[in-house]
């Protein structure tokens, strides 16, 4: 019996665990969580920032259907590499991690962009250059620089610049590193068969 803090972990098949993942992208990447999240970061009126609406998040605005379509694309990869992230420091079994990231990868490409599967190579080799893009930033020497690293390329990628703004560099940095903290807590609750 494996217990974490004096609880017993969630035994779930690799299909399972792959709908648990599948779940948190998707509480992650919408229009309330966006708009949540635009409001952690608005600092503009500490004292009614739950009573009003935040307009931008990453120097994006979120009025503007373009810039708000620029952001989800950019949000559902980034928030799919944190997952395979969290899932590459937390898992022991490097097979049975890479079984449900494979699992997980199919259900995305089938419920949320919805091509024929003959699409899906395709699909996923796309994803895997933007996943080495992500990673080569954050490994990248010295470790130190790792989030700024992945700022700059979040940043680019959102904007065509490749410099972010101090206040947005550090939006990127914190909603990266907090995402990451937080799946490989909740991913630690679970035990794959």
């Amino acid at each position: 019996m494996q217990f974490l803090f004096g609880k017993r972990k969630i035994k779930v098949t690799k299909e399972e665990f792959a709908e648990v993942l599948l779940l948190w992208l998707t509480r992650q990447v919408n229009r309330e969580a966006i708009t949540r999240d635009a409001k952690i970061f608005d600092l503009q009126s500490e004292d009614e920032w739950q009573s009003r609406e935040a307009k931008e998040l990453f120097g994006l605005n979120l009025a503007n259907k373009k810039e708000f379509t620029v952001l989800i694309e950019e949000l559902v990869i980034l928030n799919m590499w944190i997952i395979v992230r969290a899932c590459e420091r937390v898992f022991d079994d490097v097979n049975k991690r890479d079984d449900c990231l494979d699992i997980f990868h199919k259900i995305v490409f089938e419920r949320l962009i919805k091509e024929d599967d003959e699409e899906f190579e395709q699909w996923h080799f796309g994803l895997a250059d933007k996943y080495v893009e992500y990673s080569k930033a954050v490994d990248a020497e010295p470790s130190s620089n790792a989030m700024l690293n992945l700022t700059s390329v979040v940043y680019r990628n959102l904007h065509g610049d490749a410099i972010p703004d101090a206040f947005t560099g550090f939006e990127i940095g914190a909603y990266v590193a907090e995402s990451i903290k937080a799946l490989e807590e909740a991913i630690k609750q679970y035990k794959v068969k």
